[in-house]
């Protein structure tokens, strides 16, 4: 019988590209209907990055994951999976991990993607952690790329003014220590709301059904008030759901949390219901906007780098997005 191990994180990185898009430039130069003071006071964003030319999910993610390779003292050699979350491939094919694959100079391991919108980067942690728990890979690359900004109608202020592009990552590695690294994972799913969050180009000539003015495939469409509704409501259950998994592991609690960073009333509305202290909140939505599968581990990243965690917290991952897809995940480092 297979000794489970424990799935240790053992290091992080990420990058965000070099053009910084200010709140005032949608106004000023896309001469939109709205204003710096107008998007900070719906969703906290002051400012976000744009992939420029030569910039790629995959070049993006590239980064990333070379510096989570070298904070965990290794070498691409040293890889034995990568797993890359994105919604905004390259290519249709092959996928974005065999792209990284290719410029990090890794072995011939197994390199696939994985497509859950903003909760990408969980479902593919999910993944890493399980190959490496088995022994099936002993340093697995997990990483969130993408660039969202290219999908987005930039006639409509209310979803435009959302999206940024970046990435993060991740190195799993296996531990005999079984209460270090990835503890639980939640994954769900709820494909009857399809439509509240989609993009319906890029794999299917058929048009949509509707009006024409919803015959425009290339952009992202968001039912914002109702997407709303869902992530403040899902936030709250994940949020609740770690704390009894972390009473019933024997943690003293959650010392620190990190959501996805798409808008700030959702983080303050969930905070506010489950009375979780906002001090221990990571947020950098205001420079990056919403990066969704990069979002959590950007600021994981961040958070480690800053000190704002360190070795023995127990820190919970939130995600939430197109799908309808929502997921956790409880570390500790």
């Amino acid at each position: 019988m297979t000794q489970l191990l424990g799935a240790a994180l053992r290091g992080t990185g990420s990058c965000l590209p070099a053009r910084v898009v200010p709140n005032d430039e949608f106004t000023e130069v896309l001469n939109l209907d709205t204003t710096d003071e107008w998007i900070r006071t719906r969703t906290g964003i002051r400012e976000r990055r744009f992939a420029g030319s030569g910039e790629s999910s995959a070049t993006l993610g590239t980064d990333a994951a070379r510096k989570a390779i070298e904070s965990a003292g290794l070498t691409p050699a040293d890889i034995d999976l990568i797993v890359c979350a994105t919604v905004t491939p390259d290519l249709m094919c092959p996928a974005t991990a065999n792209l990284i694959q290719a410029a990090l100079g890794c072995r011939h391991v197994p390199a696939f993607d994985i497509a859950a919108a903003c909760s990408g980067f969980l479902y593919a942690l999910s993944v890493g952690a399980q190959y490496v728990r088995t022994g099936a890979a002993k340093h697995a690359l997990v990483i969130g790329a993408e660039v969202l900004t290219r999908t987005v109608d930039f006639t409509d202020r209310n979803s435009c003014i959302l999206f940024g592009d970046g990435a993060g990552a991740v190195v799993l590695s296996g531990t005999p220590v079984l209460t270090a690294g990835v503890r639980t994972i939640r994954l769900y799913s709820d494909g009857s709301r399809q439509e509240l969050i989609q993009v319906p180009s890029r794999v299917t000539p058929n048009p949509p059904p509707g009006p024409p003015q919803l015959q425009r495939l290339d952009y992202m469409r968001i039912s914002g008030r109702e997407v709303f509704r869902f992530a403040v409501t899902r936030m709250v259950e994940l949020i609740e759901q770690a704390r009894a998994d972390a009473r019933e592991l024997g943690l003293s609690g959650i010392d620190v949390l990190i959501p996805h960073q798409v808008n700030q009333r959702i983080i303050d509305a969930a905070l506010e219901s489950t009375e979780f202290p906002a001090d221990r909140v990571v947020v950098n939505l205001d420079k990056y906007g919403n990066t969704s599968a990069a979002s959590v581990p950007i600021a994981l990243d961040e958070a480690l780098r800053a000190g704002r965690c360190k070795p023995g917290d127990t820190v919970l991952l939130v995600a939430f997005g197109g799908g309808l897809t929502w997921s956790s995940a409880l570390v500790t480092l």
